[in-house]
């Protein structure tokens, strides 16, 4: 339920198993550098024996600030509530989530923003909230949210509400167009000078201008030293994160997209196809995960109003 199908296929577009490390270096280093709170602490209020405390609350508010949300004290408090209860309930079934799934549900939360992660971290870090706080938070979101898709284990669509929303969509045009694509990987080493890689990038803006169809680019780009052209992937619109998309649109069919930077050295991607969508089977798959993912959601609302409305509130 959290594949990215992005991050797997495009990988130099879109790791976020790379971006979580890189989140993970970030709140190390914010921690690092975290002072101690500069008045004393007061407790405010408990939630089934949980102290909340002022500290607590102006911290929560700079980070709903943040992640643009209403930052009003009550809305900071509801907050904390919702985190203590949300920990706790995953606690009583063992689900402790670990540095990795903070940053993992960092990755996320920094997506739905429209940030990169480590932007998002310093962000926050500017507004004064410390790395305990903000990591509390989203341990609380992940856990929660981790439980309740374990509770809903076997859950699906029904086929009658695929066949439905589909029919609102347009049938197969629900997928957009559709991409037969293979990626072209100019080796560039981490330890390569300016000059070295200039060159290489010289090389691939060539191979781009040679390159109008991939019958004849592919061998094209297999005849240059220490180049790699993977297995043609086939993706519709529906399946990609919308830069991607983007690149792929405004690249014409045959043709290479600009060479960008990675790991791996300099990367393209060869548009061997881009139409029509053969089948509806991309668009129903993306409908069935649409369709569990708002039950899911659903079911997390309904079970954080149920335990809010047994909790013991106590306030000084």
């Amino acid at each position: 339920m959290r594949k990215d199908v992005d991050a797997r296929v495009f990988g130099f577009l879109a790791n976020a198993g790379f971006k979580a490390c890189l989140v993970i270096a970030g709140i190390a280093a914010a921690a690092a550098l975290g002072g101690s709170q500069s008045h004393a602490q007061t407790i405010i209020s408990s939630i089934n024996g949980d102290p909340v405390t002022n500290i607590d609350i102006e911290e929560r508010m700079k980070l709903l600030r943040v992640l643009r949300k209403p930052a009003t004290r009550e809305a900071a408090i509801e907050s904390l509530y919702t985190d203590r209860l949300e920990i706790h309930e995953a606690e009583k079934y063992s689900v402790n989530p670990k540095e990795a799934d903070i940053s993992e549900e960092i990755v996320k939360v920094a997506q739905n923003l429209k940030m990169a992660p480590q932007a998002l971290v310093a962000e926050i870090e500017r507004a004064g909230v410390t790395p305990d706080h903000f990591k509390a938070h989203f341990r609380a979101d992940f856990a929660f949210s981790l439980l309740v898709q374990a509770l809903n284990k076997g859950v699906e669509a029904s086929e009658e509400q695929v066949r439905a929303e589909l029919a609102k969509q347009g049938g197969k045009s629900a997928s957009g167009l559709e991409y037969t694509v293979r990626q072209v990987i100019f080796a560039v080493p981490n330890s390569a000078t300016v000059a070295a890689l200039n060159e290489r990038a010289h090389e691939a803006e060539q191979l781009r201008t040679r390159f109008v169809d991939c019958d004849s680019g592919v061998p094209l780009a297999r005849a240059i030293n220490d180049v790699t052209v993977r297995d043609p992937l086939t993706k519709t619109s529906i399946e990609l994160n919308e830069g991607l998309r983007q690149l792929l649109d405004k690249t014409p069919a045959g043709h290479l997209t600009p060479p960008q930077r990675s790991s791996a050295g300099l990367e393209m991607i060869a548009i061997c196809y881009k139409g029509a969508p053969k089948d509806d089977s991309a668009a129903r798959t993306a409908i069935s995960q649409k369709l569990l993912a708002a039950h899911i959601a659903a079911d997390a609302e309904r079970r954080l109003k149920e335990m809010r409305a047994r909790a013991v509130i106590v306030k000084n």
